[in-house]
């Protein structure tokens, strides 16, 4: 993996360790690229920018959603144990532009990206098991 990926954080361009298990942190400001940490909180500004280069998982969402709130903790999980995929949410209520270009009319909606093509998609709060499942799947 030798990737590059802005830090969510200080927007530093960070290119990815090429060893899977060694920990990517921001050379900037030291915040973690991937795993131990928190999705990335996307916005219409900044979608297509942050997931053109690498694996992504981005979450659908919005805050009156029950499904939604459900599914939270387990994205949060993911989001701080992996490091082969980078989380990501977008609140589809503040950010018009991205939810509709990726046609999210139910949510909470999980689409997964490579290089910034979409590759598959997740719709419901699906168990951990079945968001595992799709990212073997669709990212490898």
């Amino acid at each position: 993996m030798n990737d590059i990926v802005r830090c969510p954080n200080c927007g530093q361009a960070n290119r990815l360790p090429s060893d899977p298990g060694k920990k990517a942190v921001c050379g900037k400001c030291k915040t973690p690229l991937t795993g131990g940490g928190h999705p990335i909180e996307l916005t219409d500004a900044n979608f297509a920018e942050t997931i053109r280069s690498g694996a992504f998982l981005v979450d659908f969402w919005a805050a009156w959603c029950g499904p939604c709130r459900m599914i939270a903790p387990v994205i949060e999980e993911m989001a701080a144990s992996r490091t082969d995929v980078r989380f990501a949410k977008l609140n589809v209520d503040q950010n018009p532009r991205s939810a509709q270009a990726y046609r999210a009319m139910s949510i909470p909606l999980l689409v997964l990206f490579k290089d910034g093509v979409e590759k598959g998609r997740v719709v419901g709060a699906v168990p951990r098991t079945q968001i595992e499942a799709a990212i073997r799947q669709y990212l490898g």
